[in-house]
């Protein structure tokens, strides 16, 4: 049998013998604390790191730092739509000009357990999803690692008086009702995602509805749990009250369609009885009919806001207060109301 070498990865001693220096050189060089070498030292070092295709070692640097070049990502274990991908996406490419890699860790139903693993891992910051609780935040932000963002901030106030920050979800609730009774009163109704994972948004998003009902003189909102299984959905939707018009607040438009389409199976006219709106603004959602409304959340202001939060927090600095360029969230107008 033959056996193949490995070949192992190129060393930072590998790099100085290439380039005729010291491994001291290599480190100060390809670290950025290049002053003090002249351009031709500078320039040897990086060719001959380019030719061997060398990558410093995390291990080492974590050892030397105390803390990885890791940006961990924190999302619920939960259904991941598109918007939490793209938001993935646009945080590992806004991120990599400051040397760092992202990874995605699912939490777990704890948050006290998920921020012990994340400070095993020792990583450069953390950017949760709405995972971790403020205790967790305060051990994480004890041993020298950022969390962001702070989501509150990144909303409009609920008191413009005050200047007290709305939570997102409530936000998102706010919009889902307004657009719900603008044509008249109607029985709120709340669709949440009937799924075995658990829902780390669904309790703040009901809350924001019933608040929503409130202010708006309603009566107090029902809450459904909807499968995305189309005769699952039907047997829910067949309950609802029938001698009222409803709103349908739904946790995304995955939930919205499936409302949509027991509404179909049952007779119940869309959006004369039965008006329905969802959340993330998705492709599909526009192509049913009737097209869906629902409520998009920009990513690209998210991620914005994210990145900013997180250079000023690794930096130490304060983080910039203008005025985002566009809204977070904003109502897609369909024809569910």
């Amino acid at each position: 049998m033959t056996i193949t070498k490995r070949v192992r990865p190129a060393t930072a001693a590998d790099v100085a013998a290439h380039a005729g220096v010291s491994r001291a050189t290599v480190s100060h060089i390809l670290n950025g604390r290049e002053e003090r070498f002249p351009e031709e030292t500078r320039a040897r070092v990086r060719a001959a790191a380019a030719a061997l295709d060398y990558r410093p070692s995390p291990a080492g640097r974590t050892l030397v730092t105390g803390r990885s070049d890791t940006i961990v990502v924190v999302m619920p274990d939960t259904t991941v739509g598109q918007n939490l991908q793209d938001a993935l996406e646009r945080l590992t490419t806004d991120t990599a000009s400051i040397g760092s890699n992202v990874v995605l860790r699912f939490a777990g139903a704890d948050p006290a357990h998920t921020a012990t693993a994340l400070i095993k891992l020792r990583p450069l910051a953390v950017v949760d999803f709405g995972s971790l609780d403020a205790p967790a935040r305060r051990r994480l932000a004890a041993q020298g690692v950022p969390t962001v963002p702070n989501v509150a901030a990144m909303t409009k106030p609920a008191d413009a008086r005050s200047g007290a920050a709305r939570d997102p979800q409530a936000e998102i609730a706010d919009l889902q009702v307004g657009e719900l009774t603008h044509r008249g009163r109607r029985q709120i109704v709340y669709a949440s995602l009937a799924d075995r994972r658990p829902d780390p948004y669904g309790p703040a998003r009901y809350a924001g509805v019933k608040a929503a009902c409130r202010r708006r003189g309603l009566s107090a909102p029902l809450s459904i749990a909807v499968p995305t299984i189309l005769d699952a959905a039907t047997a829910v939707v067949r309950e609802l009250p029938a001698d009222v018009p409803l709103g349908v607040a739904a946790y995304n438009d995955q939930v919205a369609l499936a409302v949509l389409a027991a509404a179909a199976q049952v007779g119940r006219p869309v959006p004369g009885e039965l008006a329905v709106t969802g959340v993330d603004a998705t492709d599909v959602g526009q192509l049913w009919t009737p097209r869906l409304t629902t409520i998009a959340v920009d990513m690209q202001v998210f991620v914005d806001g994210v990145i900013t939060e997180l250079l000023a927090a690794l930096a130490h600095t304060d983080i910039p207060r203008a005025a985002a360029a566009a809204p977070l969230l904003r109502v897609v107008t369909g024809q569910t109301t």
